[in-house]
């Protein structure tokens, strides 16, 4: 997965100021990466993971208008939703 994360982090840097990787985290058994970074317009969240198996990933990106929402309502918006994502 660390692989899948360096070449995430490489395509975001173009585009994104402020840009961090936080720590990995567990949802429902998957281990995600996590960035966080911003535009001029928009707070951005990236997420993905390595299905077991090694075939297929899972990527998941959050984009809010700063003009509708402050950094942690969005932090607190994704806090709710990701601890639902089920591999199916």
């Amino acid at each position: 997965m660390d692989a899948l994360a360096d070449l995430r982090e490489e395509a975001l840097a173009k585009d994104l100021k402020n840009l961090k990787r936080l720590p990995n985290e567990t949802i429902n058994g998957s281990i995600f990466y996590h960035f966080q970074g911003e535009n001029e317009h928009t707070w951005q969240d990236h997420y993905g993971t390595v299905l077991p198996g090694g075939d297929d990933r899972v990527t998941m990106s959050w984009d809010f208008n700063k003009a509708d929402i402050d950094r942690k309502g969005a932090e607190a918006l994704i806090a709710q939703i990701m601890p639902t994502y089920k591999v199916l």
